[in-house]
């Protein structure tokens, strides 16, 4: 079952069972989702400054490298609500587990999408196909 957020010019499907958090700052605004388990979390950050996506995804890779330095991450482009998002896909070790982590981030006309996907192998599979679910249900509302 997914529950719907759909604020802040933005909608998508997340799981039921995961809590939610939004939180506010002038033009930018950031919904965080998090697994029950604590293994694997989610952000969807929309900015109305409207920065550079692939700037914007760099910062994300190098503070995940000042956290985990010996970290290993690849380009990524793919498309998400209709629009090229740049990024990187990440792999590190953290309390003696393997995490991995998608950083994808678009501009619209309006605003400038983030999404920050993160999760550990202990439930990859699965935690990984719930960011993809909400990667493919984001959707604009008002552009």
């Amino acid at each position: 079952m997914a529950e719907l957020y759909e604020d802040h010019g933005i909608r998508f499907q997340y799981p039921a069972d995961w809590e939610m958090e939004v939180t506010d700052d002038g033009p930018v605004t950031t919904v965080s989702i998090q697994s029950p388990s604590g293994l694997a979390f989610a952000m969807v950050t929309t900015d109305e400054t409207c920065p550079a996506p692939a700037e914007v995804a760099d910062e994300a890779l190098e503070a995940m490298r000042e956290e985990y330095p010996g970290l290993d991450a690849t380009p990524a482009l793919e498309t998400i609500a209709s629009h090229g998002a740049a990024g990187h896909d990440v792999e590190f070790l953290s309390l003696d587990m393997t995490n991995s982590c998608e950083i994808r981030c678009f501009r619209t006309p309006r605003r400038t999408i983030f999404l920050f996907g993160q999760w550990s192998d202990l439930d990859s599979e699965e935690n990984e196909a719930y960011f993809g679910d909400v990667k493919r249900s984001l959707n604009e509302t008002d552009g």
